[in-house]
Formats: C-alpha cells, structure tokens, sequence
C-alpha cells in the first residue's frame, strides 16, 4: 500500500486502515468528510472514487453523510454549489452539509443533525470506566500526535511506532514504554533532534496529556531506534 508521499505505508498505519474499512458496517452513521477547496484545485481521483463508492447505493442500517470541509477557502461560492451538483445524484448520502471547521460556519447544523440521530440505548460498555486495550490504544494515539506536531515533514509516515510495555506499578501509576523505528539513521537523527531536544519535548507533551486522560501518574518512557536491515 503506497501513501500519497510514495512511501509505502508501515504495518502500524496499515492495520489501522483495515480496521477502519472492517469495521465500517458497524456504526449506526457515517459522515465522509473531504476537503472542498483541495478538491476545487487540486482534485484527487481517489478521494473522488470513494465518495461515489460509499454513496452508490442505500444502506438500510446506516446513513450516510457527505461534508465539504474548508469552504472558508473557496473565494467563489458559486463554485461550493457545482460541487454539490457533482455529488448530488448519490443514493447513499442522508445529508448534505458545507462547513468550515476552522470558523466554525454550518458546524452547528451538523452537529443538531447527529444529535437528532442519536438513539437512546444501554451502553455497551460502563461509560465511566475505560478497559486496558483502550488505553493502550489512547497512549500510541495521543504519542503519535504530538510527533505529528514537531515533525513536519513526511518522515513520520515511514516510522513504525510499537507499544513494547505496559505496566501497572503499586503506588497506582502506569509504566508506559513505546519505541519508534525508523528506516534510516537520518530519519532517527531527525526525530531525536539536538541533543535529545524534540524526542524530550514530545515524551514532556505527550505525559502530561496521558496523565490528565487516565487520571494517575504515568512513566512513558520512549525510544527511537534503527530498523534492522533484513538477510537477502
């Protein structure tokens, strides 16, 4: 599976891709949401087909939404409503909405739209506990963004991020220890920074974000090493 930077995604980014398509029959909506001023100037031929895919046809168990994000950069709303009309004879799509996320335009909308949705149920699960998969799964979430925030450049795309250990220590405390691989020594340098300055900052970020989540001491200890190369 090749991303748009032409590196081949790594096998954490590519479970989570199949996990998303596997499980997509199960929610009871679904909002496909793209950029409208990227698909006005630079259209994207994948993002195109998905969004015909997904609204081919009726899906008697789930509805469906398409949202055009960012239309605070488009200059000429006439324009917002030819791409409307692009995906107006699509079944599959409940509602139709325009937003800005960033100004806030037609959010409200959307959001009285999925309240509406909402249905009253039991919880599936205790609303006020969170099982230990979720927090594994929290932790490398929250840790990856903050490496997204420092490293802006398509590096982290090839870097493999592992949770190597999870502890529950006696005073209460969690010991949490993640490992990012990278293909190349360069790569490492990069997310390392100077003297251990950006690997520091971002285990710092991510820390305290985790111990404001799981309400307790957390030791997230992180390292970044150099995948090892393979036998011919």
């Amino acid at each position: 599976m090749i991303g748009h930077h032409g590196y081949p995604y790594r096998t954490d980014v590519k479970v989570r891709v199949e996990s998303a398509w596997s499980s997509i029959e199960l929610y009871d909506l679904l909002i496909m949401m793209f950029d409208v001023h990227r698909h006005l100037t630079m259209p994207d031929t994948r993002v195109i087909k998905l969004i015909k895919h997904l609204g081919e046809k009726v899906h008697s168990k789930q509805k469906r939404v398409l949202c055009m994000n960012k239309v605070d950069m488009v200059e000429d709303k006439k324009d917002l409503l030819k791409v409307a009309k692009e995906f107006a004879d699509l079944p599959g799509y409940d509602k139709y909405f325009m937003i800005s996320g960033l100004k806030g335009s037609g959010v409200k909308d959307l959001i009285q739209y999925l309240t509406d949705q909402a249905v009253k149920r039991p919880w599936d699960e205790d609303p006020t506990t969170m099982s230990e998969e979720i927090m594994k799964t929290i932790s490398l979430e929250v840790v990856r963004e903050k490496m997204l925030d420092h490293i802006h450049q398509e590096i982290p795309y090839v870097i493999e991020h592992r949770l190597m250990d999870w502890k529950e220590l006696r005073d209460g405390s969690l010991r949490v220890e993640q490992h990012f691989i990278t293909p190349k020594p360069s790569h490492r340098q990069i997310l390392i920074g100077k003297n251990g300055s950006k690997i520091g900052r971002i285990g710092i970020e991510a820390n305290e974000e985790l111990r404001s989540i799981f309400k307790r001491n957390v030791h997230l200890i992180l390292q970044v090493r150099v995948a090892r190369k393979r036998n011919a």
